[in-house]
């Protein structure tokens, strides 16, 4: 039941991501996906947390729900968020270099914001793309300690 709640946990992150896609280029109102979606996230760690497993399976449904649902809001939308995943891949992992500073800003936050505040009148580019990885790095630091932590207590 464990790797459920986990399972779910990520399915809902995917839910969010493809509904904030659809925010961004659906002329449709999906705020109430994203909305159900972050309750459904913060909802699922704290049912980890607890150690309650056995209502993992209402956020697996309404997860896998939620996604298929995005099709009936557009068709078009939803197959463009598939087929930008390619594209997005290849532009985002074409320079190594950026990458490995994206990724090291991620994982190790303190030092995503000290290489923003080192390149930010060298290479403005480079500190932006570390800062938003930073900043990513801390949400997904918490995410992870919320996980983890209410997987251990």
């Amino acid at each position: 039941m464990v790797a459920l709640g986990v399972i779910t946990l990520f399915l809902t992150a995917y839910m969010l991501v493809f509904y904030g896609y659809m925010s961004r280029h659906c002329e449709r109102d999906v705020s109430f996906f994203l909305s159900v979606g972050l309750i459904s996230m913060v909802m699922n760690l704290c049912t980890n947390a607890a150690g309650n497993y056995g209502i993992a399976w209402l956020y697996f449904i309404i997860a896998i729900a939620f996604v298929a649902l995005g099709f009936a809001v557009s068709v078009q939308d939803s197959v463009a968020f598939y087929t930008s995943i390619g594209p997005w891949f290849k532009k985002t992992f074409s320079d190594i270099k950026l990458v490995g500073f994206e990724v090291l800003s991620a994982v190790v936050f303190p030092a995503g914001i000290t290489l923003y505040f080192v390149n930010y009148n060298k290479d403005r580019s480079l500190a932006l793309a570390t800062g938003k990885s930073a900043l990513w790095g801390i949400v997904l630091w918490a995410f992870v300690l919320w996980m983890v932590l209410g997987l251990v207590l």
